[in-house]
């Protein structure tokens, strides 16, 4: 494989830059085989608008555009036993993209040589880094691993081996998924591959599991989590715990519990954080309000349409009209519902505080439930008012 580039070019506006390192690095890539074309393809496509930006003083490095690159490296490194071909394709790349800020030709003011050669000096380091790290683990006769055995290990709070934990992203979204229905798992996994299609792992069967997705911070994932949402079909509810590397553990507890949260709150499908669910959640870390409040909540339990009253008008916020249009029922008939509502439990759903401590003492009791807690009251049997 040869990595001469053609030979300096005139004058270049950095704004034409990326067009131009493709030009000069596709005779190369012609002559490159499977797979280490497709592994270099994806380099590539990571690094030339990288040394584009830099050639206008933007540097985009980041701990994402890190993660990014290392999984094309640890690909590449997989394919190919010698990487210093490419290792001095990138240091041509970097030569040239020197050339056309040093001659000033950019539409913006020249950027700072040294940002061009620190990306330069990353992207090298990282490739060597990366064959390093795949030669060590051949060597020790263990290639990569799965990304469903990655993930359990980190969601179990199993550490890495020294020099075991190259491909692994400082950060993780960590998301718990539930599916209404069984999705196929290759539909589920192809998803978020698409969403972190550079260093997603998951565990993930026909009715969810875990996913961890690498993020920078709370907002990038929770903005990760919603892309899959939007791209899955069915109804699937969703939690998210951004968290360090260490701490997926922790991340996996609070994801479970906030998704559990959801649905036992029978909120619709989403993507839900913990501070959408915070009343919930402190609810049911509290053995003693958790059990006051299913006391509340407890007489309707012998009332079905009570109960389902209740349930609408919280999910309504305490809209008659449109409670009564959910219900298929007249106003006058949801009055009474109300006010027997009012007799059993001592709290009106049509104040705030009554619908508020109600809508609590719901979830409390749902939580109960589906934990199946000593204690925790059943349904009876009994009929409707």
């Amino acid at each position: 494989m040869t990595t001469t580039l053609r030979p300096e070019p005139g004058p270049v506006a950095t704004t034409d830059l990326a067009a131009t390192l493709w030009a000069d690095v596709a005779p190369i890539l012609r002559d490159v085989p499977e797979p280490l074309d497709a592994a270099l393809h994806s380099l590539l496509r990571s690094v030339i608008p990288l040394m584009a930006s830099a050639a206008d003083g933007d540097d985009r490095w980041s701990e994402e555009t890190a993660t990014r690159i290392r999984a094309h490296v640890a690909k590449i490194a997989d394919a190919t036993t010698d990487v210093t071909p490419i290792v001095g394709m990138v240091s041509e790349l970097t030569s040239r993209v020197l050339h056309v800020v040093m001659s000033g030709t950019g539409t913006r003011p020249a950027a700072s040589p040294r940002t061009v050669s620190a990306a330069g000096s990353r992207l090298v380091a990282e490739l060597l880094a990366g064959a390093h790290h795949t030669t060590a683990r051949k060597h020790r006769g263990t290639l990569a691993k799965g990304r469903s055995q990655r993930a359990q290990e980190l969601l179990r709070g199993i550490r890495t081996e020294a020099g075991d934990d190259y491909d692994l992203a400082p950060a993780y979204a960590v998301v718990a998924v539930h599916c209404g229905e069984p999705l196929d798992t290759a539909v589920l996994t192809g998803t978020f591959d698409q969403v972190a299609p550079d260093g997603a792992l998951t565990a993930l069967g026909p009715a969810g599991g875990f996913v961890l997705l690498p993020a920078g911070d709370e907002a990038r994932a929770a903005q990760l989590a919603r892309r899959a949402h939007a791209a899955l079909p069915g109804r699937v509810w969703m939690a998210v715990s951004w968290r360090p590397r260490g701490e997926v553990v922790w991340g996996r507890q609070e994801a479970g519990k906030v998704l559990s949260l959801a649905r036992a709150a029978d909120h619709q499908p989403g993507v839900y954080l913990l501070a959408d669910l915070l009343v919930e959640f402190a609810v049911a870390r509290e053995p003693t309000v958790s059990d006051n409040l299913v006391r509340i909540i407890e007489p309707l339990l012998q009332h079905p349409a009570l109960l389902e009253t209740l349930k609408v008008l919280v999910a309504t916020d305490g809209n008659r009209s449109q409670a009564a249009e959910r219900l298929i029922i007249h106003r006058s008939t949801l009055d009474y519902r109300i006010q027997r509502i009012e007799q059993l439990t001592g709290l009106h759903p049509g104040s705030v505080r009554g619908i508020n401590v109600l809508s609590a003492a719901l979830t409390a009791q749902a939580v109960a439930a589906q934990t199946d807690r000593p204690g925790a009251p059943k349904p009876r049997a009994g009929g409707n008012s």
